[in-house]
């Protein structure tokens, strides 16, 4: 996955929201507690109250600007001032972006009514100066990019300094890449910094959405370099060029690139550099450092203003949902898949398009309802039989769920463009998902599909370390097709041609291999192939739905006969005679224990259960069996209660932008470390 994001700082789009030198001779008393008087700048006319308002909102007092913008506007409705203010506070504070833009026209509309569209310099100019701005902000964060790069040239037709620049995004997200490159150029040959900043931006997406991976590296490093250079704040440059690291396949710079953007966190951005790291220490199989990261990814969410909420919200989630599934947490991440699914992201301030995140969206429900289904038919296999039957329908209805979201997936990619760049490794324009996830698009698309693209994709591809992620696709889509030869031998060439880093991706091509081996009879390439993926994810066998061949044996008693014949229901185990996996069952002291060994005899999943006051052997062992689950398909990360209340979209982590809901969630977060 990649995404270019646009910097969109509050306060600091442009040289309209510097302070204003010069002033009135008429002195407005602000109201602001401890706040002398000061003197109305030239440009802004004769109402100390707007002025007030503007005071408010450039110092971010956004409650003071909202009471201030409806007192305006209850004493005259036809206020262009009172109009800028209330459109600029339900942009800001509320995130209300059609309503703001409502009200943002209307200030337009009276303004001009009264002084012309062009003002004269006796006129209150800068009003119109900053909802013309204020304007191309909203109409960027809606997409309408067209009518942005409308009001950026009305603006610099009407008011000094012209900003070029900005219209290289807009230009962009439109693909005239062309009269992009023209913008960038332009912005440049202004020699100002900050139009250099907004240039280089626009030239590291236009770059990587032409997919020219070492002229975006080279960019996107050119616009971080320069931020630092300005010391100017913010950690989108970084981002974006770890982005453009991971399309070179260097991860540790990418890595690097996004920890040193974490040390920038300003409001209204919408890059969150943990988001970033969650899913780079994921794909790496650190799932420690990743549940970390994530913590610190909604903590930084809750401290930006709202109107960032519509644009990464579901994005976050999405990364927490990715999160969920490869720490065993479905039922979790069904949750929050269906949610995103319902309200997808607006995406003006980055460089991809709404289909991407809905495709995303809908393969990682898919996924997630698949693992939900085949943990279902584990509990299914230790519960008594009636209740294990309501267990295997609520299974089936996962399943069903699965396969309209991958129906939906299919609807979403029609782009032939959208899916090369995703097969692509590490490509602007690609589905919004990790690459662990991506080969999921087979089961959505069909093998045939996915087949040509891979082709095509491999002879277009200038990178040449990137043929390990070509033949994972190939070894799923020859295991598909009944290929199974073909599908052990690509899965072991694929294994050893992808960075080591990349561990989920290499534990899903194992199971592929597994799978393959299986159903060619070979049990022995089998085992070799399932050592390989329980060592690097051993959640995988649930996502993938694979039984391990495994002798169960018990000692020590009743119980532990019976938790034994549980486990061998499971439809995580299958039985074998001979050299494979173990599972030791025994009866102890206090409960039971059980136990997963591989060929050698190491251990590599281990539970313990207590025994309850009261309980029965019978309960004991059914206890048994789920632990089993619990340890041996999952990776060791310590989840606890808070932690999945934030991350699964519940009041602590969800909804407004109150104090007291962040202190809530830090305390809770804090309280479980």
């Amino acid at each position: 996955m990649l995404s270019i994001r646009r910097a969109a700082i509050v306060l600091a789009l442009s040289s309209c929201w510097l302070p204003l030198a010069g002033g009135s001779p008429v002195a407005a008393q602000t109201g602001f507690e401890g706040l002398e008087a000061v003197a109305i700048p030239d440009g802004f006319g004769f109402d100390a109250r707007a002025y007030e308002g503007y005071e408010a909102l450039r110092r971010g007092r956004l409650v003071k600007l909202r009471e201030i913008a409806e007192a305006i506007l209850q004493d005259n409705p036809n206020s262009f001032e009172g109009q800028f203010l209330l459109g600029t506070v339900l942009h800001r504070a509320e995130g209300n972006l059609p309503r703001a833009l409502f009200h943002l026209k209307l200030c337009r509309e009276r303004f001009e009514a009264l002084y012309g569209e062009a003002p004269s310099p006796s006129a209150p100019w800068r009003w119109h100066a900053l909802a013309i701005e204020e304007l191309s902000f909203v109409a960027g964060s809606l997409g309408q990019h067209e009518e942005k790069i409308r009001y950026l040239l009305d603006r610099d037709a009407l008011y000094d300094p012209p900003l070029p620049a900005e219209r290289g995004w807009p230009l962009m997200r439109l693909r005239r890449y062309d009269e992009a490159r023209r913008a960038v150029a332009e912005g440049l040959a202004t020699g100002d910094p900050r139009q250099a900043s907004v240039a280089y931006t626009a030239l590291c997406a236009i770059e990587a959405e032409e997919h020219l991976r070492e002229a975006a590296h080279k960019a996107c490093l050119k616009a971080a370099s320069h931020a630092r250079e300005i010391g100017a704040g913010g950690p989108t440059v970084f981002t974006n060029a770890s982005e453009a690291a991971l399309g070179m396949l260097r991860l540790d710079e990418a890595e690097r690139l996004i920890l040193e953007a974490s040390e920038y966190e300003v409001p209204g951005t919408v890059s969150n550099p943990w988001m970033d790291l969650t899913l780079l220490y994921l794909g790496q199989g650190r799932v420690a450092p990743g549940l970390d990261a994530l913590r610190r990814m909604f903590g930084w969410r809750n401290r930006q203003p709202a109107f960032v909420d519509v644009q990464n919200r579901s994005e976050l989630d999405m990364t927490a949902a990715a999160f969920l599934l490869v720490a065993g947490e479905a039922e979790r991440a069904t949750e929050i898949t269906a949610r995103v699914l319902d309200r997808p992201d607006r995406t003006g301030f980055t460089s991809s398009e709404e289909e991407q995140l809905e495709a995303a969206a809908a393969i990682l429900d898919a996924a997630a309802n698949r693992m939900r289904a085949a943990q279902l038919d584990e509990k299914a296999s230790w519960q008594p039989f009636w209740r294990g039957l309501g267990t295997r329908f609520e299974a089936s209805r996962h399943r069903w769920r699965a396969s309209l979201s991958n129906r939906r997936a299919a609807s979403a990619m029609a782009q032939e463009r959208m899916l090369e760049a995703t097969i692509r490794p590490y490509l602007a324009g690609s589905v919004e998902m990790p690459e662990w996830l991506e080969p999921e698009l087979i089961d959505a698309l069909g093998a045939g599909l996915v087949g040509s693209v891979v082709d095509r994709s491999r002879e277009r591809e200038t990178l040449a370390d990137a043929a390990g992620y070509f033949d994972v696709f190939a070894a799923e889509i020859a295991l598909a097709q009944g290929r199974d030869r073909a599908a052990m031998d690509l899965a072991a060439l694929a294994g050893q041609g992808l960075p080591q880093a990349e561990i989920l991706l290499r534990a899903r091509v194992a199971a592929v291999g597994a799978r393959a081996a299986f159903e060619a009879g070979d049990g022995q390439r089998a085992l070799t192939f399932l050592d390989r993926a329980l060592q690097l994810d051993p959640g995988i066998l649930r996502r993938f739905d694979l039984a391990l061949p495994a002798t169960v044996a018990a000692s020590g008693g009743a119980m532990a006969e019976r938790a034994a014949s549980l486990l061998r229901r499971s439809p995580r185990l299958t039985d074998r005679r001979g050299p494979g996996f173990r599972v030791e069952v025994a009866t102890t002291d206090g409960g039971g224990r059980v136990a997963l060994l591989d060929r050698n005899g190491s251990v590599l999943a281990r539970g313990d259960v207590r025994r309850h006051a009261g309980e029965d052997d019978d309960d004991l062992a059914r206890r048994l069996a789920a632990t089993f689950h619990e340890q041996a398909f999952a990776p060791r990360v310590d989840l606890t209660e808070a932690d999945l209340r934030t991350l699964d979209g519940a009041p602590t982590a969800a909804g407004g932008r109150s104090a007291e809901r962040i202190r809530t969630v830090l305390q809770d977060l804090t309280n479980d470390n």
